[in-house]
Parts: structure tokens; sequence; C-alpha cells
């Protein structure tokens, strides 16, 4: 709806247009029907309008004097005139304000709703325009990031990123440049009270935004998403990598959160931007032995232990994989590679920055299984905090093994609490239909499982097949209603969902070595 303000000073003219107009038919709606010029440029100065319907001649400040006023508060506010015939040579002047049309009164209803619809097409063209332009905006920032992207990561249509950057001048494609990424990191989960170390997704899209902003007033002009947590940056030749540090540390002054950003070395052209951005995620990786909140350069010298940081990373993942699996051995194994690939680290200090390293992946990844490091770890008191008192690998390691056993087995344990409360949900659900034609498919159907899975998790659950469940229910039951004399055997075959007699009599001799008749007499 687009939304109009009326003045005049005549009250029944004003009430007429307000009232005689079909507004919603022509989706305009009217906001605001002013006596006089003052009032709607008070409510102008409050509130947005598309248009404004004033009649010229009014008291003290008349309708142009009013438009004037209005158009420079709204730039895009459209004009409407109504006035009397002997008013017309303001005709002239209301056309050079761009009005959208001049009314004579007495207002003909045909006339007026022709140039409100003219005003409408002229909205709808404009806002067309308006959003067919931010459309080629958004495009451009997606191809520029998408473009970055593939010059960073050396894709095999490199080239083909680097000519589109260039034809459409996205940035520069010669010069020196070197490539930094810089990682919005989670909060210490050693700050935070229990059960609360998860920052909502909307709020870490602001602060990315917000850093996404600082390198744009910092001169950064190359710069693309990697994920929810990581941006890529291009230095130019001419901007120091104290830009850097600036936008870091203007981040946790404004907003009390950590960056740490990993900067690989010069490159001349986009060609080889690939090598300089795989050096900066090398020497992001090295957080883990240097801390987070820091700017570190990639080294050559440090070549190996970044490689064997980025190892890590990756391994750690596979843990926390293996655990929330229950996969002893898999825990097991990802641990003794962990200890290979840290055993050396000597420095007190590498070690501590370490072990918060995978403490702090550990509590993320619980925090998205809907768990908590410190519920999980608080009957332990203290042990945490001792935790970063270690000194050695085989300290961490020792202790590190043992909570994560002990965290696989809660994760093992509540799966399958969790499981069995469906399952017996789902043996009620066959229990109360034991004389109807029940199928794996339909019991899935009801649940919203496929019947594979139902049928797997079934079997994992009881031991029993599906079908097994079934056949066993129906005829204990049968022989719980056999009991019962006064009940024809095909009464009971019915009752038990068996489509004839014959099948009954077979099934309950196959279950209990006996036909229902013998067993009926043997009670």
């Amino acid at each position: 709806m687009y939304k109009v303000v009326l003045v005049d000073d005549e009250e029944l003219e004003l009430l007429g247009i307000q009232k005689l107009v079909p507004w919603k038919e022509l989706q305009m709606e009217v906001m605001a029907a002013c006596p006089d010029g003052f009032t709607a440029l008070k409510y102008l100065e409050e509130n947005e309008a598309d248009l404004l319907v004033s009649d010229i001649r009014m008291p003290i400040m008349s309708g142009l004097e009013l438009a004037s006023k209005a158009q420079k508060l709204h730039p895009g506010l459209k004009l409407l005139f109504v006035s009397g015939y002997e008013d017309f040579q303001y005709a002239k002047q209301a056309l050079s304000m761009q009005a959208s049309g001049y009314i004579l009164k007495p207002v003909n209803d045909n006339e007026m709703i022709g140039a409100l619809q003219a005003v409408r097409a002229a909205l709808d063209e404009e806002n067309g325009q308006k959003t067919r332009e931010r459309s080629i905006q958004e495009s451009m920032v997606y191809l520029k990031n998408e473009l970055l992207e593939r010059c960073l990561e050396g894709t095999p249509d490199c080239d083909t990123a680097i000519t589109l950057i260039e034809q459409f001048n996205l940035g520069p494609h010669t010069g020196s440049l070197r490539a930094a990424v810089m990682e919005l990191e989670e909060p210490d989960w050693r700050s935070l009270p229990y059960g609360n170390a998860d920052r909502p997704d909307d709020q870490s899209a602001r602060l990315f935004d917000a850093v996404s902003q600082l390198c744009q007033s910092s001169g950064i002009g190359m710069y693309c998403k990697l994920s929810p947590r990581r941006l890529a940056v291009v230095l130019e030749e001419s901007a120091e990598p104290s830009r850097l540090q600036r936008i870091m540390e203007e981040m946790n002054e404004r907003y009390a959160v950590t960056l740490t950003t990993g900067l690989g070395r010069e490159v001349q052209s986009l060609d080889d931007l690939h090598r300089s951005y795989t050096e900066a995620c090398k020497a992001l990786s090295m957080k883990m032995f240097q801390g987070k909140g820091k700017l570190i350069a990639y080294s050559e010298a440090r070549a190996e232990a970044q490689d064997s940081a980025l190892n890590i990373e990756s391994t750690v993942d596979s843990l926390l994989v293996a655990m929330s699996g229950y996969d002893l051995v898999g825990i097991v194994d990802r641990m003794e590679e962990l200890f290979q690939q840290v055993k050396n680290i000597e420095n007190p200090s590498a070690v501590r920055n370490y072990s918060l390293f995978v403490i702090s992946r550990l509590d993320t990844y619980l925090n998205g299984l809907n768990e908590s490091l410190f519920s999980l770890t608080q009957k332990e008191g203290q042990t945490m905090d001792r935790l970063f008192q270690f000194e050695t690998i085989d300290d961490i390691h020792s202790w590190l093994r043992r909570r994560i056993f002990e965290i696989s087995e809660h994760l093992h344990n509540k799966k399958r609490r969790k499981n069995m409360k469906l399952i017996g949900q789902i043996q009620r659900y066959i229990d109360e239909r034991l004389g109807d034609s029940l199928s794996l498919k339909e019991v899935a159907q009801a649940f919203s499982f496929s019947p594979n899975y139902l049928g797997h998790l079934f079997k994992e659950e009881t031991g029993e097949l599906f079908s097994d469940y079934m056949n066993r229910q129906r005829m204990e039951l049968a022989k719980r209603l056999l009991s019962d004399t006064s009940m024809k055997v095909y009464e009971v075959a019915d009752r038990v969902g068996a489509s004839t007699l014959a099948y009954f009599s077979k099934q309950f001799k196959d279950y209990t070595g006996l036909t229902p008749g013998e067993y009926r007499k043997q009670l």
C-alpha cells in the first residue's frame, strides 16, 4: 500500500476525497487527512509518505509552500494538486515542481481516479527500478565474492574469474597483493555461565557484518565471506597489515569480541593469490599454539608447525565425530594421532593454548548437540581450571581421553533413552492395533520415518525384527483370547488380524507347537 496524505482547508472537500475515492483498489491508504499545511508538515516531519494530495489556496501556508517543504523532507514524494478554476494560474508553478497532476474543483471522481492511477503507475515503475538496481547490486556483491573465492582457492577456472574481476572493475588485478583470513572467535567458554556457551546466530551475523563494514571504511575493497565465522581479505600494495590490527582492536572495543587473523606473504598478481591465501590459512591455524586475538603472519621457518596445526584441526574434527558415534576404537585411534602430532610441544604457553583450542572445539561441538561441557563436567569441581595448569601433553591427553570417553558414553546412553522412549510409543501403537492389517510401512508413516530406518532402529533397540514382534504380540493375545471358551476360534483369528482361519492355525502352531484347539484343550 502506498501512503497518502490529504490536505484541504474545506472540511467537506477533505471528507469527500477521503471517503469517496476507492483507495484500497488503487493500492493506496490515507494515512493522514489534514485541515491545513502546518498539520500536514508536522505529520510529514515524523512519518513517511508516497503521495501528497493538497489544495493549493489555503490560509497562512499555501499548498505550493507545503509541497516545497515536503519534498525537501521526502525527495521522492509525489504531488497531486486540487484547486478551483480561478487558481489555475498556479498550474504552471505546480508543473515546475514536477507535480503528477492538477485537478480542478469541483472534483470529478473519474478524473481523480485517473490521476491517482497515473501516480500509482509511476510509483510502481520507480519501485521496480529500485528493485532491479538493488538486485544488480546484490548480484555484483555475490559475483565479487564468488570470483574472489575462486582466485583464493586457485580453482581450475581461476583465469576466467580474474578476467571477470578486471572486466567489471571488481578489484585490483596487478601489483602487490596479500591475502589474510580473519576469524570471529567463539566466546571463551570459561567466562560464560553454565549451559550458555552459544552465541545466537543472528548476533554472529551482525558481528560479521560489522567486520565487513570496518573493512570498507579502512579502504579494503576486496574481501569475501568464506564461512559464518571467516572472512578473506586482500590487501593491496598500499595497504599496511596494521589496518587489520586496527579492525581487530575496534571489534574488541565496540563489541567485546575477538578476531584472530592469519596473514600470507605478498604476491604480484591475482594469478598467485591462492599461494598467499594458503599461507594465511596455515598462519591462522597457529592460533592453537600462539593464542587467539592475534595477527599471525606466515613464516617459512614455522612451515612444518603450521602444517601440523592444520592436521590437528582435521584430527580433532574426526575425534568429535567418533565421540558422538560412540566409536571407542575411533576415539583411541584419533587420540593417538593427536598425541603423535603434538608430542614435541615443549613451550608451556603453547601447551595451554593447544588445550584451550581442543576444549573450545569440544564445547562448541557439544553446544550443537544441545549439551554443555560445563554441565557434563560440573561434578569435577575445579578440574576444568586445573587442566590449564598441566605443562605436558601427556597430562592433557590423559585427562582429555577420560573426559571424551565419559562424554561419549553419556551421549550414547542419552540417545538410547530417547530411542527407547520412541520404541515404547511404537510398541503401544502396534499393541492397540493387533487386529488390523498393520504393516511396517503404515507404522513408519504414522511416526514420520522411512520403513527402512524404522525397521533398523526397531531391531537395533529391541534385538527383534519388527515382523517378529508383531507376530509374537498377536500370538500372545490369541493365547489370552483362547482362554475364554465362549469365543470361537475363528473369532480369535479375526481379533488378531489373521486373514484366514487356516493361516492363523499355522501361525499359532509355529509359535506354540500346538493348534488353537489343542491349546484350548490343555487349559
